[in-house]
């Protein structure tokens, strides 16, 4: 199971920055501390990342009532920080629709054979993700991925959350312990370890997609990681991961 932002594609590269800047607007005349604020923010949407968007901004909202403050609802300050990248995400997409960028541009480093090796040795393979499920479909097939999941999933409640997926996969025979994941949010890692598989934290830093991103180490390995790689290039010690537990 492969989430997709941050771990496969790099559409919404940014997103955590522009979100943190949204909250902070309104928590800063909230108390005296704009760091300590922020570093709480920060925990709470690392922790629900990789579950619909949503559920951080009612952890927002939670942290500025208790703060004493006036929160907005959720779903404002959802389609807020949808309107805040909205700009980003539409240049990346349209710029490998046109041609003038390959999918590559904005795919994470060396995903794309490591998703052919797996599809060659014969392993399902499934894309989830919090992201809405109508634009999964979309970006996985205009990025030429799409071919490669027996499974597409966007958020819920159009498709299944990533917790149902493995819920699915269960049902269906699938043993706990042959499933691996790959994410770079808390949320998949924490689901696969339940259900007793195995757990690859995708910790890119995004600028480069080269080296590990300390903070994301960090967070993955506290969620449960097995593994931490910063992309996909060394795809032989990957493939014997997923070989390891078949």
């Amino acid at each position: 199971m492969f989430d997709f932002d941050g771990t496969v594609a790099l559409v919404r590269a940014g997103w955590m920055p522009a979100m943190l800047d949204m909250m902070m607007e309104t928590l800063m005349p909230l108390g005296p501390d704009p760091a300590a604020l922020r570093a709480e923010a920060e925990d709470y949407v690392a922790r629900l990342t990789g579950k619909d968007t949503l559920f951080q901004m009612l952890a927002f909202v939670d942290h500025v009532r208790a703060l004493g403050g006036s929160p907005a609802p959720a779903e404002e300050y959802r389609d807020e920080i949808f309107r805040r990248i909205a700009g980003r995400v539409a240049d990346r997409l349209n710029a490998v629709a046109d041609g003038s960028k390959p999918p590559e541009s904005i795919l994470v480093p060396g995903v794309r054979p490591f998703l052919e090796a797996l599809r060659a040795s014969g392993v399902a393979v499934y894309l989830a993700s919090g992201t809405a499920h109508e634009h999964i479909l979309y970006e996985s097939g205009l990025l030429r991925i799409s071919q490669y999941f027996d499974g597409i999933y966007g958020s819920a409640p159009t498709s299944l959350t990533k917790a149902e997926l493995l819920d699915k996969l269960l049902s269906e025979g699938i043993a706990g312990e042959e499933i691996v994941a790959f994410g770079d949010g808390r949320v998949e890692i924490e689901v696969t370890k339940a259900v007793g598989g195995t757990a690859v934290g995708i910790a890119t830093d995004e600028e480069t997609c080269l080296t590990v991103d300390a903070k994301k180490r960090g967070w993955l390995i506290h969620a449960g990681a097995d593994y931490i790689a910063p992309n996909f290039l060394r795809t032989a010690e990957l493939l014997e991961v997923v070989a390891g537990i078949r």
